[in-house]
């Protein structure tokens, strides 16, 4: 299950989901090693981060960095507020930062629902980024770091590994990382 102690994970997707600029933040990256240094699976240090940043203020309406400013300390030390792009990309380099293969997606919300029609309204204004995390075995799983979205909350299975889909079922891999 997600819940794994360790992950395996193969060049090409460390080669194309580690990566980060040369410049990058040693702050940002010692943040993400002192919020998720307790955690011992890929799965709960992610789970970490997100909450972490979930912890942060939504604010669609912030003033943008300075320039020469780094957007993603502008977010995480200063303003401490934002929108969903700083939300997505802080979880990906912080996870990036600790080995964590992740990618960014970008598309919608939910939406507003209408009972009366039983249908999703979807706008421009519900367009949305998040953070996909890899798991051998299993392959991309969605986490939600925006506060103000919707948390995704998974199934947690039992020990013995009848439901291989849910989190604490047991399924284990290695880690060459």
């Amino acid at each position: 299950a997600l819940m794994v102690t360790v992950a395996s994970y193969s060049a090409l997707t460390t080669d194309k989901y580690l990566q980060l600029p040369e410049n990058f933040s040693p702050r940002v990256a010692e943040l993400a090693r002192t919020i998720t240094e307790p955690f011992p699976t890929v799965y709960e240090k992610a789970k970490a981060v997100e909450s972490y940043l979930r912890g942060i203020t939504y604010d669609d309406k912030i003033p943008a960095p300075a320039a020469g400013v780094d957007p993603l300390e502008y977010f995480l030390f200063e303003l401490q507020r934002g929108y969903c792009d700083y939300y997505a990309s802080a979880l990906e380099t912080m996870l990036r930062s600790i080995g964590i293969p992740e990618r960014t997606a970008s598309g919608y919300a939910e939406g507003t629902y209408d009972e009366e029609s039983n249908v999703y309204f979807v706008t421009a204004a519900d367009a949305h980024t998040w953070v996909e995390v890899f798991f051998p075995d299993y392959g991309w799983v969605e986490f939600e770091p925006t506060a103000g979205e919707s948390e995704l909350n998974r199934p947690v299975g039992d020990e013995s590994g009848a439901d291989d889909n849910a989190i604490g079922s047991s399924n284990p891999v290695t880690n060459t990382n």
